[in-house]
């Protein structure tokens, strides 16, 4: 089983990418939060793209691939809150370690999980920034059908290791790429849980 090794063993990740972006502070600002949206466009151009090649036509239409991408919602709420977009997305060297078709589902696992907390962190944005109609899209997400393509991704992920020749190789390589995808979403001078060194590689420029 795949799933339960991603949480487990990615947990001290997941746990430094959510307190870096510390959405649930009852302090949080506009401000603050177009940079955390600001952070994600550069991010999620790229892997969104990376991810795609690497999954290929039939594992994308097994996902109903096109209407998981988060680009045209990110872009969405920071036009609804006036922001101009970022200048330019994460370089794909970034991304190096995002090779085979294992990597790729590692590291769809972290941009899937996060959509499972968007419900209740949309709530909260609403409620202490006074959103009103719009800028919670990226987190609003998948509305009703968030559980739904969440099971049918863990599915379709637990399928594909046991169909591989070596499941416990492909698992190993999905965990790994899973781990250095949650440090990317670390963002830059953010603190990160006290014994926890930030593992983010290179220079990047409730939420997972």
């Amino acid at each position: 089983m795949i799933l339960p090794q991603l949480k487990t063993r990615t947990r001290v990740q997941h746990e430094q990418a959510e307190a870096s972006l510390n959405l649930m502070d009852p302090l949080l600002t506009r401000g603050e939060y177009v940079r955390v949206l600001r952070h994600m466009w550069t991010l999620y151009v790229p892997l969104e793209d990376r991810l795609g090649a690497l999954l290929g036509p039939a594992n994308r239409a097994a996902l109903d691939w096109p209407a998981r991408l988060k680009r045209p919602l990110l872009e969405r709420d920071l036009r609804d809150l006036g922001s101009a977009l970022p200048d330019r997305a994460l370089h794909p060297d970034a991304l190096d370690f995002l090779h085979a078709e294992a990597d790729a589902w590692g590291a769809a696992y972290v941009l899937e999980g996060a959509t499972l907390g968007g419900q209740l962190l949309r709530r909260h944005l609403h409620t202490a920034l006074d959103l009103g109609n719009g800028g919670a899209a990226f987190y609003g997400s998948y509305g009703e059908l968030v559980g739904p393509r969440w099971k049918a991704f863990g599915a379709a992920l637990e399928a594909r290791g046991a169909a591989d020749p070596d499941p416990q190789g492909f698992a190993e390589r999905a965990v790994q790429a899973a781990g250095r995808t949650f440090a990317l979403f670390i963002t830059p001078g953010a603190a990160v849980p006290a014994g926890q060194p930030s593992t983010r590689p290179g220079q990047v420029g409730g939420a997972l």
